[in-house]
C-alpha cells in the first residue's frame, strides 16, 4: 500500500511539474519572433508611412501601410509565426501592393519593432488594435477592406474579424485549431501540448465571422499538411470557396501559383460586396 502511495506521489509530483514547465516554456515554443529589420519598402523603391497602434491594455503595435491613390481595395496582412514583417512575407507585401491594393501590415507583440513578449492573449489584442485603428484613421469610404491571414495569422485575422467585420478574410496556410494541426505531428508534441493553454482556435472565430472566406493551401504544405487546409475549409460555415495551390509548399503559394494566384485573388476581391 505504502509503495503505491509513494508512486502516485511521484506520478503527481511530475505532472504537475511537466505542466508548470510546458506552461512557463509555451510562449517560447510557440512563437519564434525576431526583433531585426533588415529591410523596409523604401529599399525596394516603395514610400510608406509607419505607426505605433496602442492596445487595449496599453502595449503598442508596430505598424507600416503601403498606400497608392488608385488602390482597388485595402489589405490588412496579418503574417505568421517567425522573423517579423521585414522577413519572408515582405515580398509578398509589395506585391500586394503592386497589384493596386492599399497594404497594413503590422507585427505582433515582441517582433520586429512592437515591444513586448508574444502570447496567444496579446497577439489577439495586438491584432484587433490594428483593424480598429484602420476603421478609425485609414478606412477610405466605398472601399473594400480584405483581411489577409497567413499560416498563424490566419487565427489572428478571423480573431479580428468577429470583432471589426471586413468585406471578405483570405485564410493562407491556416489551421482549424492547435489540436487538428498537431494531430500530424509527432507524438511527443501531441503529448506535450496535453498539458498546454494555447488553443489557436481559428474554427472558433470564424463562427463569427458573416463575410466571404477564401481559404488557399499549397498541397505540399510541409508545415500546416494540406489536409489540415481542407479539414478547415469543410468546417467552414457560410460563403467559402477554395484555391488549392498545386507544387506549393508553406510560403510559396504566390510564387509557385504566379498569374494564376493573383487572378484568384482579384476575382475574389471583385465579387466582395462594397461598403454602402
Amino acid at each position: 500500500m505504502k509503495a503505491i502511495i509513494y508512486f502516485l506521489a511521484i506520478a503527481a509530483f511530475a505532472f504537475v511539474s511537466l505542466k508548470v514547465l510546458v506552461l512557463l516554456l509555451e510562449p517560447r515554443l510557440t512563437f519564434f519572433p525576431s526583433k531585426e529589420i533588415p529591410k523596409t519598402p523604401k529599399d525596394f523603391g516603395v514610400d510608406f508611412r509607419e505607426f505605433a497602434i496602442p492596445t487595449s491594455d496599453g502595449s503598442t503595435v508596430s505598424a507600416w501601410y503601403l498606400h497608392r491613390e488608385d488602390a482597388l481595395a485595402d489589405f490588412i496582412f496579418f503574417h505568421g509565426n517567425a522573423g517579423n514583417i521585414s522577413m519572408g512575407r515582405l515580398d509578398l507585401v509589395l506585391t500586394l501592393f503592386e497589384q493596386q491594393y492599399n497594404v497594413l501590415v503590422f507585427d505582433y507583440r515582441g517582433y520586429g519593432q512592437s515591444p513586448g513578449s508574444p502570447d496567444e492573449a496579446g497577439i489577439y489584442l495586438d491584432s484587433e488594435a490594428v483593424a480598429r485603428f484602420h476603421r478609425g484613421e485609414l478606412y477610405r469610404r466605398d472601399s473594400k477592406v480584405i483581411y489577409f491571414g497567413r499560416s498563424l495569422g490566419g487565427v489572428t485575422a478571423s480573431f479580428a474579424a468577429a470583432k471589426i467585420p471586413p468585406a471578405g478574410l483570405i485564410l493562407e496556410a491556416t489551421f482549424p485549431d492547435k489540436k487538428t494541426l498537431l494531430s500530424h505531428y509527432p507524438a511527443l508534441l501531441r503529448f506535450l501540448a496535453f498539458f498546454s493553454r494555447y488553443e489557436l482556435p481559428t474554427i472558433r472565430y470564424l463562427e463569427q465571422v458573416q463575410c466571404p472566406i477564401l481559404v488557399v493551401h499549397g498541397d505540399r504544405d510541409e508545415i500546416v499538411p494540406f489536409r489540415v487546409g481542407k479539414d478547415l475549409f469543410q468546417r467552414v460555415q457560410g460563403d467559402k470557396e477554395l484555391f488549392v495551390v498545386p507544387g506549393a509548399s508553406h510560403a510559396d503559394q504566390y510564387v509557385v501559383g504566379g498569374d494564376q494566384y493573383w487572378a484568384r485573388l482579384r476575382s475574389f476581391v471583385e465579387r466582395l460586396e462594397t461598403p454602402k
